[in-house]
């Protein structure tokens, strides 16, 4: 998992922490210019803010930001932090919400958070001014964003019937052992094993397109039921930042929401090659 894969799957949690224990109840914390100034506000009335707390702040802060501005979050790998990218029609730069939690603990004036948020939203008039009918545009936050599973989908539709439609020919074509093939957690062992043998390396997965979306598929098939859980699908780039644009993903029902790109856990077992690993994942998502 990448850092910024990382950070995008551990902000539900983050901002579940913020919001459940590090502030007052009764607020309503919308990701508005009012509640950036009454959580900068809580940040500065503190002695001593904690690392967990100031990070908490900076997941908020960008997802505010990105609500205004739409975009996407991204990585500075020479930072070590995360960015908002601000929707791309904007022409804006990249943000580092550590960065303005930084300079609003200097200034102390209780201001930076709306600043930055009011530039995006002088940006967004401009832009709507220019082109009437644009709205910025935000990627999906995991676990905080609505996935739209339950609407219509003509790429995931096109997908889930070609993999039905082809399992046969696939396992025929891949499996060793077909009989073991079936849909159990502990035929992983069996779907794990023949990737093991026929991809070197994970990053060699996309480019063995019909054996790589076979083995997602059958991942997913066996997790849905054990999960609840349904399949999604955002369209987009598949090798761009964000794990869930371009695959498709299960999603639990609230109030779990666990979120699973079956892709991504095949390239961890790829990365890994550890016998067993992929059904040991698939016990501890049960």
């Amino acid at each position: 998992m990448s850092p910024l894969e990382d950070w995008l799957e551990g902000m539900q949690p983050r901002l579940t922490g913020l919001l459940d224990f590090e502030l007052s109840e009764g607020d309503a914390w919308d990701y508005s210019a009012a509640s950036l100034a009454r959580l900068e506000a809580e940040m500065l009335s503190r002695f001593v803010p904690t690392p967990d707390f100031l990070e908490r702040v900076s997941g908020y802060l960008g997802e505010a930001l990105l609500t205004a501005g739409g975009g996407r979050w991204a990585w500075d790998p020479g930072r070590g932090l995360p960015l908002v990218l601000p929707d791309e029609a904007l022409a804006l730069p990249p943000v580092c919400p550590a960065d303005l939690v930084e300079r609003a603990l200097a200034a102390a004036d209780g201001g930076e958070f709306g600043r930055a948020y009011r530039a995006l939203e002088l940006a967004v008039v401009e832009r709507r001014a220019a082109e009437p009918g644009w709205e910025p545009h935000k990627e999906p936050t995991p676990g905080l964003d609505e996935v739209p599973g339950a609407m219509p989908s003509a790429e995931l539709d096109t997908w889930l019937a070609v993999r039905k439609e082809t399992w046969a020919a696939w396992l025929a074509e891949y499996g060793e052992r077909p009989e073991r093939w079936d849909f159990s957690v502990a035929s992983l062992d069996e779907l794990e094993a023949l990737l093991l043998r026929l991809v070197s390396a994970p990053e060699e997965l996309a480019a063995r397109a019909e054996l790589s979306e076979g083995a997602a598929w059958y991942l997913g098939e066996v997790l849905r039921p054990v999960l609840s859980a349904h399949w999604c699908y955002f369209p987009g780039d598949p090798d761009g930042e964000n794990m869930f644009i371009g695959r498709p993903f299960l999603k639990q029902p609230v109030p779990n929401g666990r979120m699973v790109v079956p892709f991504v856990l095949l390239k961890g077992v790829l990365a890994r090659r550890e016998p067993g690993l992929l059904r040991q994942v698939a016990e501890r998502l049960t």
